[in-house]
């Protein structure tokens, strides 16, 4: 075999190598899709938890059950699992999304509702209606807010 032949060979190879790469890079990245949307629902999942656990939380506060002492040791058995499923989400990267000056953050939040407030600012929040989550910059569900809109 001459030299010419051999580099064509070896060209050949290299190309062969090259488009395997290529598509094991592409399957690879396909399945880290496929993993990140089963985790996005699995997540989805969890926080459907977390709320449910939330509302029962809050009927039995206004409801001023709390006060007595089963309920309260009921009350402290969900808030248990509402801190294990949050430290189940935080393992795998997915954390609350945080409004640390209190103020609307475009993209991460919806509003429900607005307030008139002359006292606090424009976009100042209210209330978290439903807490938002986050798993780095990707977001998972956006937080629902009232905030304040003075005209």
């Amino acid at each position: 075999m001459g030299l010419d032949a051999c580099l064509n060979e070896l060209e050949s190879m290299i190309r062969n190598n090259l488009q395997s790469i290529s598509r094991l890079k592409n399957q690879l990245e396909q399945k880290e899709w496929e993993n990140n949307d089963l985790l996005k629902g699995m997540a989805l999942g969890i926080i459907d938890a977390i709320d449910s656990l939330e509302r029962a939380e809050e009927v039995l506060k206004e409801s001023e059950q709390d006060k007595n002492s089963e309920v309260a040791k009921i009350t402290k058995r969900y808030q248990s699992v509402q801190t294990k499923l949050l430290n189940l989400l935080q393992k795998y990267g997915i954390t609350k999304v945080e409004f640390p000056d209190n103020n609307l953050i475009t993209g991460l939040c919806e509003v429900v509702k607005t307030e008139i407030d002359a006292s606090k600012k424009n976009d100042e929040i209210v209330s978290i209606i439903r807490n938002g989550y986050k798993r780095g910059n990707e977001l998972i569900r956006s937080a629902q807010i009232i905030v304040v809109k003075n005209e």
